[in-house]
């Protein structure tokens, strides 16, 4: 089994004359990303690999999920995960290298949580810093479609864990 999950970044700021792909984490998104960290840490679901957008407010959220869960090894930046379609979504997903069985991708919505409610996870919303753990009943990421069999096998975000 592969599992993977989907994180939303942190919440943004929004100021004026900045691009959408340039905006920055507000303060409580700094702190929920660590937040999110140390939840999988305290889930036993520490990641192997994790594949982020590159989109500034994603990317950061990435660097700082893993300061909070103390993963120190490469992330991985893809262009494919910035405001995405469920096609890129699956291409990413695809392109995870196999030695990988548990994966945090880092991204935006509307597409994660399009994609968290089509594999399994019954959530009516995807707030900021939101993850949707998944399995995918595959041996090989290259395996995972639209159709592949697949459970939601947990949901989080920072309000949850108050």
């Amino acid at each position: 089994m592969k599992s993977l999950i989907v994180l939303r970044h942190g919440k943004a700021e929004s100021p004026g004359g900045v691009t959408d792909f340039d905006r920055s984490l507000a303060g409580r998104g700094s702190r929920d990303a660590v937040r999110v960290g140390e939840a999988l840490v305290e889930r036993d679901l520490m990641p192997e690999l994790i594949v982020t957008s590159t989109a500034r407010r994603a990317a950061t959220t990435a660097q700082l999920v893993a300061e909070g869960c103390k993963y120190s090894d490469e992330i991985i930046p893809s262009d494919k995960l910035y405001l995405p379609t469920q096609s890129n979504i699956m291409s990413t997903i695809r392109d995870i290298p196999e030695q990988y069985s548990r994966v945090v991708i880092v991204g935006h919505n509307p597409g994660f949580g399009m994609f968290a409610m089509k594999f399994g996870n019954d959530v009516d919303q995807f707030p900021t810093c939101a993850w949707a753990y998944i399995g995918f009943d595959v041996e090989f990421w290259g395996e995972v479609t639209e159709t592949t069999r697949s459970e939601g096998l947990d949901f989080w975000y920072p309000k949850i864990g108050e």
